[in-house]
């Protein structure tokens, strides 16, 4: 038997009729502020509670925080789902306790469009295309010194050697790249059939010529990379950072670029969003370090795939199914006793 929800979509990134398959099954939709409204600001604390008040379902954008108080606010709530991967804005130990289910949409399509972002930042980088498109521009052209490197030879440290880590993996697998990882949660047969070695963070950062960051966000690795991380680098490597931009200490990146103590890195990701404009990253050397706005692995294409498979999980919790991607399976046999 399907049961009607109440469905509130925070900030639906597309059109609303999108939204129509829940619609269709029966379900009420109520759309939040889409975040391609110019102009948008994100939801107050205070705001998300009201908002969430009446709904079982909340279909969260990547602005939102979906705290404990959003949550205990709204006593229908059934699940939490976002339309990507990362769920590091949802309190899901608050959601565990109240018997909410936590769900993400991690298709193929998100895995292999991040992995293809830090490879092709990282080839930039090591191309050197933004120095010398600068200087191209400026009348001047190609010296030997303004040649870039090779990708292949070079060591590619992974950090986080989960979903994301493991289709960048199989990608570089052709390159003649040596593949290492640090990642204390990674089976060691998982990686050794990647052809990757697991070591330990610090001897990763000593050894890779590319460090590109997978890892979640959790309490204990945030700011992992920091001034002491950053200093134990090669001072010709390159960082790229498509996970969480709370990971990097931004601060302390800016100071080892200007400095010379690191060749480069691209970001795609940054402690607040939008990047504040007094950010000291701005004030770096833009040829040597590579600012996109979190969207650098976006396609429309990918967009669609990852609400398809939010939606999905919608409709199964409507038919009294567990969504098939909850993060806290353990939730279930409460959430089975929810009214």
């Amino acid at each position: 038997m399907t049961h009607s929800l109440r469905v509130l979509a925070t900030g639906p990134s597309g059109p609303p009729e999108e939204l129509d398959p829940l619609r269709e099954a029966g379900h009420a939709v109520t759309i939040g502020r889409p975040l391609d409204d110019p102009g948008r600001r994100p939801w107050t604390e205070a705001e998300r509670a009201a908002a969430a008040a009446p709904a079982d379902v909340l279909l969260a954008s990547h602005l939102e925080t979906v705290s404990a108080a959003v949550m205990e606010a709204a006593p229908r709530l059934a699940l939490v789902v976002v339309p990507f991967i990362g769920v590091d804005k949802v309190d899901v130990t608050a959601a565990t306790r109240l018997g909410v289910l936590v769900a993400n949409s991690p298709t193929r399509e998100n895995y292999a469009a991040v992995a293809e972002a830090a490879i092709g930042l990282a080839l930039v980088l090591l191309k050197r295309v933004k120095h010398n498109e600068t200087r191209l521009r400026q009348g001047q052209w190609s010296r030997r010194q303004d040649r870039g490197d090779f990708l292949f030879g070079k060591t590619v440290g992974l950090v986080g050697l989960g979903q994301v880590g493991r289709e960048l993996a199989r990608r570089l697998g052709p390159w003649e790249v040596r593949l290492i990882a640090h990642d204390p949660f990674v089976d060691p047969d998982v990686a050794r059939a990647l052809g990757v070695a697991l070591v330990d963070l610090d001897a990763l950062l000593a050894t890779a010529d590319v460090v590109t960051l997978h890892a979640a966000l959790t309490d204990k690795n945030r700011g992992m990379i920091g001034a002491a991380a950053l200093g134990r680098m090669k001072p010709t490597a390159v960082l790229v950072n498509t996970a969480r931009g709370e990971l990097v200490d931004e601060a302390a990146l800016a100071r080892a670029l200007a400095q010379g103590r690191l060749a480069g890195a691209a970001l795609d990701t940054f402690a607040r969003e939008p990047l504040p404009m007094v950010s000291p990253l701005l004030a770096a050397d833009p040829t040597r370090l590579i600012l996109t706005p979190h969207n650098v692995s976006h396609s429309e294409a990918g967009r669609r795939a990852n609400l398809r498979l939010a939606l999905d999980q919608i409709l199964a919790v409507g038919r009294g199914e567990p969504p098939a991607h909850a993060l806290n399976p353990e939730a279930i046999p409460r959430w089975r006793r929810r009214p």
